[in-house]
């Protein structure tokens, strides 16, 4: 599989797809009420046929991911410094969890952040190519 082909399967909703410090042991809990700000650590990318491993920046997306509550609004800087967004279309925040979803460019993707640790999976899914992203989050 070649970087291209899951460059151009990229959606902004996935590659929002994240300045991010790790919440560790006794951290507060993620309430889900303020701004979130999530980097992305890991991320594997797979067509039909084959699947790649690398950061971020080996699928053109941003590292960095801002969530914007009150706009609900999940965005990011692209590696050519192009400003991706995309609008959250639900958001659930349960006891141990934060659940974003939304879609862009024909995929749908989720964000699942437990509030606890501030880990954070992100997937998006598409025809042609799907995505999984691996990182952590925090209010800010």
């Amino acid at each position: 599989m070649h970087k291209s082909k899951l460059s151009i399967g990229l959606t902004l909703g996935l590659s929002l797809s994240t300045a991010l410090v790790a919440t560790g042991a006794g951290a507060a809990a993620i309430t889900g009420k303020t701004n979130l700000v999530c980097a992305s650590v890991n991320v594997v990318g797979c067509t039909d046929d084959n699947c790649l491993r690398g950061q971020a920046h080996t699928f053109d997306m941003p590292t960095f991911m801002f969530v914007d509550v009150k706009r609900k609004l999940v965005h990011g800087t692209d590696e050519s410094d192009k400003e991706v967004s995309s609008p959250i279309k639900a958001f659930e925040i349960t006891e141990n969890a934060i659940i974003l979803q939304g879609f862009e460019n024909h995929r749908g993707w989720t964000l699942g952040i437990e509030r606890n640790t501030g880990e954070m999976t992100m997937s998006a899914t598409g025809a042609d190519v799907s995505f999984m992203v691996f990182g952590n989050c925090t209010e800010r």
